[in-house]
């Protein structure tokens, strides 16, 4: 009967309490499992308790650190204090490998009775990962300036008459019932979109919506008056 104590460790009841070794070697079978499940650059390892320190019982992805079964466990220290028949689980904290490499390591005791009799370490590189965040963060990085920069981009890839078409589409009438107010939202929606720099919009404006030159250009100051 499994059940995880209030502080968070993995423990065995101890009603019909199971065989340590039994434990161990169930554990065992699964760890290189595990490892192969999560990524290549996750190693998994399980150390046996029952020694002093405690060496690594069974291991999957040894290649993140370089180590093998019956290596020697890691020595934990929070502060000043070095951990022994440890209790409570430490998730996610950051360690160096042996070759440098930065590392993401969670810690599990296993108890049965009431004693650790091992623990599971979930190793994970994030060197790489740290690398490609850095990368990231440059190519994405922007500088800050006095004042907000607003760039539009000019419509050039469509042909003018569809850019102009597709505004007046967007208005709430045709364009021979737009009224005024109308024509100098349409106009300002235009200008937002720097269609009045490109040749020839002032002509196909009023083409399209049948009045003169001189109005849309009338409307065009009143637009960005």
């Amino acid at each position: 009967m499994k059940r995880k104590s209030s502080n968070g460790a993995h423990q065995l009841g101890e009603r019909n309490t199971p065989c340590v070794q039994d434990v161990l070697e169930v554990l065992a079978q699964l760890v290189p499992q595990i490892a192969r499940s999560i990524a290549n650059d996750c190693e998994v390892a399980l150390h046996d308790n029952r020694t002093s320190p405690p060496r690594i019982l069974a291991i999957g992805n040894g290649h993140v650190t370089r180590r093998t079964i019956g290596d020697l466990m890691t020595r934990i220290a929070i502060g000043e204090t070095e951990m022994h028949d440890m209790r409570e689980p430490l998730y996610n904290y950051s360690s160096i490998g042996p070759d440098g490499r930065q590392l993401r390591v969670s810690l599990l005791p296993i108890m049965i009775g009431g004693k650790t009799i091992a623990y599971l370490a979930i190793n994970y590189a994030t060197g790489d990962l740290l690398m490609a965040q850095k990368a990231i963060a440059q190519l994405t990085r922007t500088e800050p300036h006095p004042k907000e920069i607003l760039e539009t981009f000019l419509p050039s890839s469509l042909p003018l008459r569809h850019v102009i078409s597709r505004q007046i589409e967007e208005s709430s009438r045709p364009p021979h019932l737009l009224d005024r107010e109308d024509r100098i939202e349409l106009v300002r929606r235009l200008h937002g979109q720097g269609v009045f720099q490109m040749r020839g919009a002032v002509r196909e404006t009023a083409a399209r919506l049948g009045i003169s030159r001189t109005a849309v250009y009338y409307y065009l100051k009143l637009a960005t008056g």
